[in-house]
């Protein structure tokens, strides 16, 4: 499916974004005021015109391979469209709408980020959604279209987009006093562990680095796929994990269980890379805001 010279309905990519962002048909036809089957009729005059299935009729509704590729171009026309009459209500002296929708790893939402929220609050007319994600995995929504620009670990742009380099968070081994012994220190991969969740990686390169022969836990495992909660999950004893070092700040009585036993992780700002002056401004918004942190001094 080729979208070169395919003129295709403005209206229609703005349904395909309301039910993407809403996640179902008679979600979107709410938000955008029009009946289910009018939403209906729109989708489907839109893979008629494309010719492909643009949407997998789940609950959320997902976009195909074919759809991913309408979704990030629908986006990208949005984003134009409304910062185009921005400009223009601007030169009329009123303050025009802008929405954006990011994605940004949890460890960032809950050290270094609060600073962008209150630049976000001094930006009138803005909406923001920001989807929470693991740096792992931000890029596939910037691929997928969901999002305009994303806070992501990937040092390799995306086709399309451009990267700039906000820093590294550094994370320590670390746990609750009396849960690794000085002698357990030697066999960790046996002491009980706490993840993010199920993609987390960060523990597992830790062990590996430890003791290659021993990359995989054998204690055992808990889940916690909430940064504040995974740092309270270690305080009260249920393992040992890899903690930013922004939030020992407010876990002192934590133990690092080795001052050498930390890991790096780059993080960097990547976007389309359209001609967009919001996009520029959240940009440096958090540019700005990552070195204040700090993590900007880790290379």
């Amino acid at each position: 499916m080729s979208l070169a010279n395919v003129n295709l309905d403005l209206e229609h990519l703005e349904t395909l974004l309301a039910v993407i962002d809403a996640g179902s048909f008679d979600d979107a036809s709410i938000d955008l005021g029009v009946s289910p089957s009018a939403i209906s009729q729109r989708i489907k005059s839109l893979e008629s015109r494309l010719g492909a299935i643009l949407l997998v009729r789940s609950r959320p509704v997902k976009p195909t391979e074919q759809g991913a590729r309408v979704l990030r171009y629908a986006r990208q026309i949005s984003l134009l469209g409304t910062e185009f009459s921005e400009e223009l209500m601007r030169h009329e002296g009123r303050e025009g709408k802008i929405s954006l929708t990011i994605g940004v790893n949890a460890d960032s939402l809950a050290t270094w980020f609060a600073p962008v929220f209150t630049a976000l609050a001094k930006w009138p007319q803005l909406s923001c959604e920001i989807l929470r994600t693991d740096e792992n995995l931000t890029v596939g929504l910037l691929r997928s279209g969901r999002v305009s620009a994303v806070v992501t670990n990937s040092q390799e742009a995306a086709q399309g987009c451009t990267i700039r380099r906000l820093g590294s968070m550094r994370y320590y081994a670390v746990a609750a006093p009396g849960v690794v012994s000085e002698a357990s220190k030697d066999e960790l991969s046996w002491v009980p562990i706490v993840l993010f969740d199920r993609e987390d990686p960060l523990q597992h390169q830790m062990l590996e680095r430890i003791d290659p022969t021993k990359p995989r836990p054998v204690g055992t495992i808990s889940y916690v796929p909430d940064s504040l909660l995974f740092v309270q999950a270690i305080r009260a004893g249920m393992g040992w994990g890899m903690v930013p070092e922004q939030q020992l700040a407010i876990a002192p009585e934590l133990m690092v269980l080795n001052e050498q036993w930390f890991i790096d992780v780059p993080l960097f700002w990547q976007r389309w890379s359209v001609d967009s002056p919001a996009l520029d401004r959240l940009g440096n918004i958090l540019y700005t805001a990552a070195q204040e942190s700090g993590i900007g001094l880790l290379t």
